[in-house]
């Protein structure tokens, strides 16, 4: 067993060190290639054999190289697409290359920056509110934009009879209305930052649609038109509920189901209209909307270095459920044995101004939250006597903290509570972290 275990170790060492190992087989070839003339008589008997037998193994670490460079991956993928159409051929029939449980899953597996790395042309994006993309993806649809793409977005129109049914639903909290709104704010002043930029050359087509049905399915569509084009589709609408919906992600190939999700998207698109604001000044001084989430730009204190750093972006727990906009995050990405065992206390903050002239301007003041296991909410110094958790709760905690906030530099904190599980075997037994979104309207 032990002999085994060597062999297995000596094996992996060289798979690793593959690239390596053949730099220097070419380089020991090639320097015996070429020195054999220096230390060997013209007339030697052996100086030939030594030049062909240095060339071969030149040749072996420069053909190694090029495998390992350039054949290997090609190789890989190719054996890879076969073995899963013989494990799942219909999949590979209809185009079908992912299938996640819910979008948390499909998160973990695809970030925006991935899917629209390679985007040659078109980027079109459907759903109820897209306020993730509008809040955590404006920079990088500004990006798209500026580099000559078409970026295409579609979300409901907040006065249509269905976002008044959802929000009954809901226990009748306006909070999908409002989440709709802040959306088309954040995007118009998108919008409104792109027009004025006037010295690229090739700036692309930035649309803002709004649809009054409940929509047949989100989705994510990219290029539809190229051979490279995929689309990511939640499978069945958004009905008002936190029930997870999965996903697929399609390829374009034909007879498959590229097609159809493509057709879909479509007539969405085609029985939409694009979004006019009805206030004429909305971005001058009526009504300003400002979103902040969590994320690397909330700090933790570093009790060591008594200092404020960065959050990290941490480990959820499957079970554990997102809220739009927002990121887990905690003082690292994931805990020691010893903190899951003993338990933590951190604590975290994030500092943002309100431009205005007086605290009676914030027209409303949603802060969503949800912690593992419990946390604490301070506003300007002001604690909320509550503790908040429910990670796995099929709704946030949506508190209005309007009253707490006032013109000015305003400071938001949390004490986020971990408690101890000392039969832990491993940090998985006991996450923690924090996820928040505070949303914000005002007038000056």
């Amino acid at each position: 067993m032990e002999d085994h275990s060597k062999s297995v170790s000596a094996k992996s060492w060289i798979r690793d060190r593959i690239m390596f190992i053949a730099v220097i087989i070419f380089v020991f070839g090639a320097s015996a290639y070429i020195s054999a003339d220096m230390f060997l008589d013209k007339h030697n008997m052996w100086l030939h054999p030594i030049k062909e037998f240095s060339l071969l193994i030149s040749m072996i670490g420069v053909v190694s190289l090029a495998y390992e460079l350039f054949l290997r991956e090609l190789t890989f993928n190719e054996y890879k697409l076969a073995l899963q159409e013989i494990v799942n051929p219909d999949a590979i029939r209809l185009g079908i290359t992912g299938i996640y449980k819910d979008r948390s899953e499909l998160g973990r597996a695809q970030s925006f920056d991935k899917l629209f790395k390679n985007v040659q042309h078109e980027i079109y994006i459907g759903g109820t509110s897209l306020l993730s993309i509008s809040t955590s993806s404006r920079d990088l649809l500004k990006t798209k934009v500026l580099e000559g793409k078409t970026i295409k977005l579609l979300l409901m129109d907040p006065d249509s009879p269905v976002v008044g049914l959802i929000t009954r639903q809901g226990t009748g909290q306006p909070t999908f209305r409002n989440e709709i709104k802040t959306s088309l704010l954040l995007l118009e002043k998108l919008k409104y930052e792109i027009d004025r930029i006037s010295h690229s050359s090739k700036k692309g087509e930035f649309l803002v649609h709004t649809y009054q049905q409940i929509p047949s399915h989100s989705f994510i569509s990219i290029d539809t038109k190229e051979p490279g084009g995929l689309i990511v589709a939640d499978i069945g609408p958004y009905l008002g509920r936190s029930t997870p919906r999965p996903s697929m992600i399609v390829v374009n190939k034909k007879n498959g189901l590229f097609g159809y999700w493509k057709e879909m998207n479509d007539i969405m698109w085609e029985n939409s209209k694009p979004f006019e604001s009805v206030d004429d000044d909305h971005l001058g001084s009526k009504t300003k909307t400002v979103v902040i989430a969590s994320g690397t730009d909330t700090e933790f204190y570093d009790t060591q270095k008594e200092d404020w750093k960065p959050s990290a972006i941490c480990q959820m727990k499957d079970s554990w459920k997102n809220i739009k906009g927002g990121q887990w995050i905690w003082i690292k990405e994931s805990l020691s044995i010893e903190e899951a065992k003993t338990g933590t206390q951190n604590k975290f903050r994030i500092n943002f101004d309100l431009p205005m002239t007086s605290a009676s301007s914030i027209v409303r003041a949603d802060l969503f939250l949800r912690g593992d296991d419990v946390c604490r909410v301070t506003v300007n110094d002001i604690g909320l006597n509550q503790e908040f958790g429910g990670a796995e709760f099929p709704d946030p905690f949506i508190v209005d903290i309007v009253k707490y906030l006032k013109s000015g530099k305003n400071t938001l904190q949390f004490e986020l509570i971990s408690f101890a599980h000392p039969e832990a075997s491993n940090p998985e037994d006991n996450p923690t972290g924090l996820i928040f979104r505070l949303d914000m309207e005002y007038s000056e």
